[in-house]
């Protein structure tokens, strides 16, 4: 086990500029990181660097940089006439969230717009939303990192992604087509989900994640290919807002990938528990979060007071499916965990929280973490 005692510090600014009611420009900047690395303090472990400042200068301090309108209003205004058109679209450095992040969490440049708030009484959809996208630089995926150097300017993306109201739920879908620019590492990627509360007492998602379609050259190895399967589950207590037991499962077969996932955003399987969630600042350690052939699953509970405050317990486990070694995987054996966190607002402005969590490694260290993280919003 490794000791490391650090100090990590990170300003996320958040700028508008608004057009019109309906379209503006928008940008987030993090002035004081670089590549990765955070402006920070390390005190003791085995990093004992003292104060390094990070900074960056150029394109890389925009975290995103886009514009977004809807082209109906914006003809309306431009020719003076009602259209009745609603044609939302953005371009430039976006970030796309899909899935809660399962699917893709990235910013890369590139365009997108909505076909939105539609319906079918026939096929029983309320309300339905589709949205098509390209991204043609900065994309972010495990799968474009490998022996061969690829990387974020290595490749192109095109794809579509939607939900529905429908059959008492909730669907979500989407299908990805990453163009690899080398190698023959392009493959096709499938996703969809389908969430609905069960008899009162279970609120479920199921999703899945599908690879296909990679043919890489003689003698390397495949990087999008298999599938994941996550089951969210909560139960509905007689305090449904504040009382949440939940437990969530995992299984993934070979090596499947997000569309586009940030370094920043973790594993594919953050959100199947805190024991699976780094901070994206210390390097704060978790459980193998990449699901490259394991299964195991997060049981826990959540606890919000009167909406005010935070308390989680949970415990974690990876198990691997075949191999014990296999390439692109961090667990090596079995892993256990078990994690807490607490959250607490002092004033409109400050929050504090505090993560703790102790992990079992089998064939590997023990890992452990401790982190206090006070967020200013001004």
């Amino acid at each position: 086990m490794t000791d490391q005692s650090s100090v990590v510090t990170r300003l996320n600014l958040e700028v508008d500029a608004k057009i019109t009611a309906t379209e503006r420009i928008h940008t987030l900047l993090r002035p004081i990181e670089e590549n990765g690395r955070f402006t920070r303090y390390d005190f003791a472990g085995e990093n004992d660097d003292g104060f390094e400042f990070e900074s960056d200068t150029d394109i890389d301090m925009f975290k995103s940089l886009f514009f977004e309108g809807d082209a109906g209003a914006m003809l309306q205004g431009f020719t003076g006439k009602e259209n009745g058109i609603d044609f939302p679209f953005t371009a430039g450095l976006i970030p796309l969230i899909t899935q809660n992040g399962v699917w893709i969490e990235d910013a890369f440049w590139g365009a997108a717009f909505s076909i939105p708030a539609f319906n079918s009484a026939s096929l029983d959809i309320s309300n339905g939303d589709i949205s098509f996208f390209a991204g043609l630089d900065k994309v972010d995926s495990n799968a474009l990192v490998d022996q061969n150097g690829l990387d974020e300017d290595e490749s192109n993306i095109y794809g579509m992604f939607g939900f529905l109201d429908m059959l008492e739920g909730y669907v979500e879908f989407g299908y990805g087509y990453v163009d690899a620019k080398v190698d023959d590492f392009a493959y096709h990627n499938l996703s969809a989900s389908f969430t609905k509360r069960y008899g009162g007492w279970l609120s479920n998602s199921v999703r899945f994640i599908a690879n296909f379609g990679q043919d890489t050259a003689d003698g390397t190895d495949e990087t999008a290919e298999g599938v994941i399967f996550l089951l969210e589950n909560s139960l509905i207590t007689s305090k449904p807002l504040s009382l949440v037991p939940y437990f969530n499962l995992f299984a993934a077969i070979d090596n499947p990938q997000s569309v586009a996932r940030d370094v920043a955003a973790g594993g594919v399987l953050r959100n199947t528990g805190i024991n699976f969630e780094t901070d994206n600042l210390t390097g704060f350690p978790t459980l193998d979060a990449n699901a490259n052939d394991t299964y195991g699953g997060a049981f826990g509970i959540q606890y919000l007071f009167n909406l005010d405050k935070q308390v989680v317990f949970e415990l974690a486990t990876v198990q691997p499916l075949g191999d014990s070694v296999k390439d692109g995987r961090d667990a090596r054996g079995s892993q256990y965990a078990f994690g807490f966190r607490g959250q607490l607002p002092i004033s409109k402005a400050w929050i504090l929280r505090l993560n703790a969590m102790y992990g079992w490694l089998e064939s590997d260290n023990d890992i452990r973490g401790t982190s206090l993280e006070a967020r200013w919003k001004f």
